[in-house]
């Protein structure tokens, strides 16, 4: 679980520079975002997706971060399409303060031969169409497109096409509710081994800390994309 640790040891800070920072920023993300664990009958695990990369079935660290903005603040040329919002969403996710740490890290010290064709740039991540087989980081790709979707893979390189220790699958969503005016920003995140074997019942893999970490790392992304879509 290599890439999860330094995604969220080198991000962990960027909230604040200090310990009370820190506990700032955390306050703030906690009272700006909702982070729930997914149900068992969540819609991704019945997926052609979700069986193809993990496909025995392993337990996964599995959660889902919402944000509800009213429309009168998202942008006015996102607001009545989901499928455009969801673009911007996702664009945000991966090319702001959210991600930026991480992004920097693998560009300078995990860029081996073979990934030319990834996007390594916060500023070319801002602008990319997200289409399916779009590699970025030397860790994610993403494998599916909907019109209100973007599904990523992420954990080991895309280099290495099959079943992985460190595996994991991240959806971004962003749907429009005209009845109650607001849209809702989604990222769910599964993390798993789908090389590994375990015991009927067992526990997904990832360490408490990580998993505490992981969560507001999250967060963290959701939040720092808002400000992408919103006016």
């Amino acid at each position: 679980m290599g890439i999860f640790r330094t995604a969220l040891l080198t991000t962990a800070w960027g909230v604040a520079g200090s310990v009370a920072g820190l506990g700032t920023g955390m306050a703030y993300l906690a009272a700006s975002t909702t982070l729930v664990d997914l149900a068992k009958d969540d819609p991704m695990f019945r997926t052609k997706t979700w069986a193809k990369y993990n496909p025995k079935g392993n337990p996964a660290l599995q959660d889902v971060v919402i944000k509800r903005v009213p429309l009168r603040k998202i942008r006015p040329d996102l607001r009545d399409n989901e499928e455009v919002l969801t673009l911007e969403f996702c664009r945000g996710v991966w090319s702001r303060w959210g991600f930026w740490a991480q992004s920097r890290f693998h560009e300078r010290y995990d860029h081996p031969p073979g990934t030319e064709d990834h996007l390594w740039h916060v500023a070319d991540l801002a602008v990319a169409k997200y289409e399916k087989g779009q590699k970025f980081s030397n860790h994610f790709e993403v494998v599916n497109r909907e019109k209100t979707e973007v599904i990523v893979r992420c954990g080991g390189s895309p280099l290495q096409p099959g079943l992985r220790n460190s595996d994991g699958l991240v959806v971004i969503s962003a749907k429009i509710d005209p009845v109650a005016q607001q849209a809702e920003f989604s990222l769910k995140s599964a993390l798993f081994s789908s090389g590994g074997t375990f015991a009927e019942g067992a526990e997904h893999p990832i360490p408490p800390t990580i998993a505490f970490l992981h969560r507001w790392y999250v967060r963290m992304l959701v939040e720092s994309a808002m400000r992408g879509v919103k006016s």
